[in-house]
C-alpha cells in the first residue's frame, strides 16, 4: 500500500504543479494530505464544456458540484461546481500529460 500510495502521490504532485503553471486554471483545495483529486476550472469556460473537450482526448474528469452545492456556490462556481480529475494506482505519466496538455490547450484557446 505505501508503494501505490508514493505511486499515487509522485504523479499528483506533477499533475498539481503543471496545472498551477497554466495561466487560467484555478485549483480549489490545498489540504495537505488528501486524495490524489482536483477540482479545478478554467477562466471563461464552462467546466460541462472542459470534461467534454477532455473526455474526446479519453481524459475521464467530470464536471459538477458532486453534491456540495453549498460549498460549489460558496467558491464562486455557483451550481455549476468545476472539474474534477483524480489518479489511481494505474495511472501513470502519460495519463497526466494527456490531462495537462488538454487543460493547457483549453485555456489558452477558450
Amino acid at each position: 500500500m505505501n508503494l501505490i500510495e508514493e505511486h499515487e502521490q509522485g504523479l499528483f504532485q506533477e499533475l498539481e504543479n503543471r496545472l498551477l503553471a497554466c495561466d487560467g486554471v484555478t485549483l480549489y483545495g490545498r489540504a495537505r494530505r488528501r486524495t490524489p483529486t482536483l477540482l479545478f476550472s478554467i477562466a471563461g469556460v464552462p467546466s460541462f464544456e472542459v470534461s467534454e473537450r477532455l473526455a474526446a482526448l479519453n481524459v475521464n474528469a467530470p464536471a459538477g458540484n458532486f453534491y456540495a452545492l453549498e460549498a460549489s456556490r460558496r467558491l464562486g462556481l455557483g451550481d455549476e461546481g468545476a472539474v474534477r480529475a483524480g489518479l489511481a494506482p494505474y495511472s501513470d505519466h502519460e495519463d497526466v500529460n494527456r490531462l495537462v496538455e488538454g487543460v493547457a490547450a483549453i485555456a489558452q484557446h477558450g
